[in-house]
Formats: structure tokens, C-alpha cells, sequence
């Protein structure tokens, strides 16, 4: 091998070495993905005239009560004293409210919750989750 060859080899090595990012790979590009996350609260205390727990997602409760065939309800399950709510859009700050059998209020709280990504990446994102117990 030439000296000149030999000069090049060494630049080349030199620069990647100096300059890492020239060797990265491009960013990753990112699915255009409407992640859902999954909300969990508990009820303790009294709770025996809890017929619906409601989350607040943005300008409406869910899911509607009386359900209403004109506003779309977010997936909720229930059972025993567990409530889960999937969200897509979901702030750190919950607002929650317990309603009886004839839709009135019975309680009403906001808790912080700290949303936790099962899924993804971390430059993409992905599905998180959240827990919270509320004591009535």
C-alpha cells in the first residue's frame, strides 16, 4: 500500500472517529399511531352507592351518563371496585366523580398520576398506563 493510500486510510478513520454522528444512522422515522393509554382506579371506603365512575376527557365526562348514542364513549370496564378507562389524550392531572343510579354526583377529586410507557420506544413513544386509588 502506497503512503498516499495509506494517508487516506488514516483521515477516513480519523474523521469517524472525531465526527461519530457521520456514521449514525438516520433518525427513525415513527408510525403515525394514535397511542391509547389505560387508566386504573381503585374505590375504596363506602362505595356501595357507586353506580358510575367518571373521567374527565377534555370537555366531557366519560363515559356519558345516561349513556347517549350522540357523544362517543371512550372504552371503560368495571369490576367490583376497579375501573378501568382508556384514554388517548391523557394529562397528568385526573379529575374523576362518582355518580349514584340517577346520575348524581357523589364525589368528585383530581388526582395526579404518573403515566408509565409499556410499549414503544422512547423516541417514538407508545401506550402507557396509570394507576390510582381514590379512598370515598
Amino acid at each position: 500500500m502506497t503512503v498516499a493510500a495509506l494517508g487516506i486510510v488514516a483521515l477516513t478513520v480519523v474523521a469517524a472517529v472525531v465526527r461519530p454522528g457521520v456514521t449514525d444512522p438516520p433518525p427513525q422515522a415513527c408510525p403515525a399511531i394514535g397511542y391509547s393509554s389505560v387508566l386504573t382506579v381503585t374505590l375504596e371506603g363506602d362505595t356501595s352507592d357507586v353506580a358510575v365512575l367518571q373521567v374527565r376527557d377534555g370537555e366531557q365526562w366519560q363515559p356519558p351518563y345516561p349513556p347517549d348514542a350522540e357523544v362517543p364513549a371512550i372504552p371503560t370496564t368495571h369490576d367490583g371496585g376497579t375501573w378501568t378507562f382508556t384514554l388517548f389524550s391523557p394529562p397528568n392531572q385526573i379529575a374523576l366523580r362518582a355518580l349514584d343510579d340517577d346520575g348524581d354526583v357523589l364525589a368528585r377529586t383530581e388526582v395526579d398520576v404518573g403515566w408509565v410507557r409499556v410499549g414503544g420506544t422512547p423516541e417514538c413513544g407508545g401506550p402507557t398506563e396509570a394507576e390510582a386509588t381514590w379512598v370515598l
